[in-house]
């Protein structure tokens, strides 16, 4: 049996000029478009099949319309180039469009998914970013990556010598003083094969410790530089790691009503399974930027192991009151909401955050 396709619709050239919404299901070659009119009806639809005939497509399009792009890769710099032409752009996120799909998983639904996507007022959009943000983004990406690879390097040279006897105490300090004695120390009964998997191992590992430490540099001078990221490092708990992040994801905050839903879009708030007059709290609900979420909660921790407890400041003795009654992790992530919360009052002004304001007037929130 011959199997059944549903083929799109007739692309008339014509029709595209009525249309006010226009989706395209983007990749590397391949381009699905959708279009409907002011009214909702799908009018209509054509498939590209080269980046340079989407180009073309795209200055056909009636000034004034609006393109809804899927967020994934290579849609910022279409974004971009939609608005160079004077058209409105939204990029949906991914997750919510699939929420929107129906039937199986092709190009056509997808398509016809971002256009239902498109009409749904609880989506906010992604910022189209700055070229500098993308670039600032790419040092946290790589940052990332050398973090994960130089920790599974380091777990693999750890369980290698643990097989044969050697333990190695946590920390790049003492994987990087025990390893090197191990090597020189000729009487420890290694295989001369397990040595020289160990050297190459531990020279990779350095190698990645000396990127990470010039990435972070880097990162450091840019936060330096930034205005709105030297202002963020006022906040404590808020490094120029923590500071770049914030700055590269280019998070609108006037979309959010009040500080309280900020902190919420980092999933720093507890999950709800509520019902009727019933409601009930779960875990943190996780949801959101999950990186920048663990940076903060990273940052907060930090204040928390320098903090002391007597000292009389009035920030200490609420962190001393919320590790008495939550823990250290559970005052933790009070005080990365907390700080959300200072960030999205910064974000919307010139000032800077004084923990102190009868000495010196700067931004300030409530409790």
């Amino acid at each position: 049996m011959r199997k059944r396709t549903t083929k799109p619709q007739a692309a008339h050239p014509e029709t595209l000029s009525l249309c006010t919404t226009v989706a395209v299901d983007l990749a590397k070659q391949v381009f699905q478009i959708a279009g409907e009119a002011a009214h909702g009806e799908l009018v209509y639809e054509k498939r590209l099949q080269s980046r340079e005939a989407f180009s073309r497509f795209l200055y056909q399009i009636a000034k004034g319309a609006t393109v809804l792009l899927e967020t994934g890769p290579g849609a910022q710099a279409w974004a971009r180039q939609v608005q160079a032409l004077g058209c409105q752009v939204r990029l949906l996120p991914a997750q919510r469009v699939a929420e929107h799909r129906s039937g199986a998983k092709n190009d056509r639904n997808d398509a016809q998914a971002i256009l239902r996507a498109g009409r749904d007022t609880t989506i906010h959009a992604v910022p189209v970013k700055t070229v500098e943000a993308l670039a600032m983004q790419a040092a946290h990406r790589v940052r990332q990556g050398y973090i994960r690879r130089r920790t599974t390097l380091g777990n693999q040279i750890r369980g290698l010598l643990l097989e044969h006897g050697l333990a190695i105490p946590q920390g790049a300090a003492a994987l990087s003083d025990r390893v090197s004695r191990i090597l020189e120390d000729a009487t420890l009964p290694l295989p001369d094969l397990l040595r020289e998997l160990i050297a190459d191992m531990q020279a990779e590992w350095q190698a990645l410790e000396g990127r990470l430490l010039l990435l972070t540099k880097r990162l450091e001078q840019c936060a330096r530089a930034d205005k709105t990221a030297s202002r963020l490092m006022s906040v404590r708990g808020v490094g120029p790691i923590i500071a770049t992040a914030l700055v590269a994801k280019q998070v609108e905050p006037a979309r959010f009503p009040n500080a309280r839903q900020f902190a919420a879009y980092f999933g720093l708030v507890p999950d709800q399974h509520s019902s009727g007059q019933k409601v009930r709290l779960g875990k943190m609900s996780k949801r959101g930027d999950g990186y920048l979420r663990s940076l903060m909660v990273e940052g907060a921790h930090a204040v928390l192991r320098t903090l002391k407890a007597d000292s009389e400041e009035v920030d200490d003795r609420r962190l001393n009151r919320w590790m008495q009654r939550h823990g250290r992790k559970g005052a933790a992530i009070r005080l990365a909401n907390r700080n959300l919360r200072i960030v999205w009052v910064l974000l919307q002004s010139d000032a800077r955050y004084c923990r102190n304001p009868s000495v010196q007037p700067g931004a300030t929130i409530a409790e």
